[in-house]
């Protein structure tokens, strides 16, 4: 039921953001934060998920920031789209860029492409995402890098570190707790149950140079463990 639904919607989504993309710049992105937030809601519903969330308070406008998350299921993506009250994209290949119909989609929502090689070292890359983030654009990374099996943080990676320095705004850091029990990494089985996500405070950025980058990215990883709540959800 579960793959049926994202491929439909998914379909949808990109049906709707290339049917409005000529439209003005306030219009494709209230129909773009309103087909994402569709789409994410039902996969909360069909995942039989009751979300929670606190610190709303802690954001002002629609940003624009480098959110950092901390990753444990399929399920986190939804609970931030549905959680957060702006758009957000994300940094994706710039291979899938190529294919026009989805391109357009991905664009829709706010991603952004990067493309790897040329000579360019790792952070390089970075640089052309920066300049779109600066405008105004809101990026999610996971600097993790992957699903988490168990409620123990992997190493973070320091790529949004970099990006937030480079783009001179503020990181915002945010927590997903109970995602692990609905649909655990690396599983498929479904389980409904109780998600909570926090939000912390803002981090700022102005005046960091990438030598900053390792004591930022730590601070970041002290802010998401804090706002964790290990076990949410247990005995829903």
């Amino acid at each position: 039921m579960l793959n049926l639904w994202l491929a439909f919607a998914t379909l949808v989504v990109v049906f709707v953001l290339n049917l409005t993309r000529f439209g003005s710049a306030e219009f494709r992105y209230r129909a773009a934060r309103w087909v994402s937030r569709w789409w994410s809601r039902g996969m909360l519903r069909i995942t039989g998920s009751q979300m929670k969330v606190e610190g709303l308070q802690h954001i002002e406008g629609r940003g624009p920031y480098i959110i950092m998350s901390n990753h444990r299921s399929h399920v986190d993506t939804p609970l931030l789209i549905e959680g957060l009250p702006f758009l957000f994209g994300f940094i994706v290949k710039k291979e899938l860029m190529r294919i026009p119909i989805f391109a357009a989609g991905m664009r829709g929502i706010g991603c952004v492409a990067v493309s790897r090689g040329g000579g360019k070292k790792d952070y390089d890359v970075l640089d052309d995402v920066a300049k779109q983030v600066a405008t105004g654009k809101n990026i999610l990374i996971f600097p993790e890098g992957t699903r988490a099996p168990t409620e123990n943080f992997l190493p973070f990676k320091k790529g949004g570190a970099v990006l937030a320095i480079k783009a001179g705004v503020p990181v915002l850091p945010v927590a997903v707790s109970g995602t692990n029990r609905v649909i655990p990494a690396r599983a498929t089985t479904i389980t409904p149950g109780k998600l909570l996500l926090r939000i912390g405070q803002p981090i700022a950025t102005q005046g960091l140079t990438l030598e900053d980058r390792d004591s930022l990215i730590q601070q970041v990883q002290e802010s998401i463990e804090q706002l964790y709540e290990p076990g949410y959800g247990r005995d829903s």
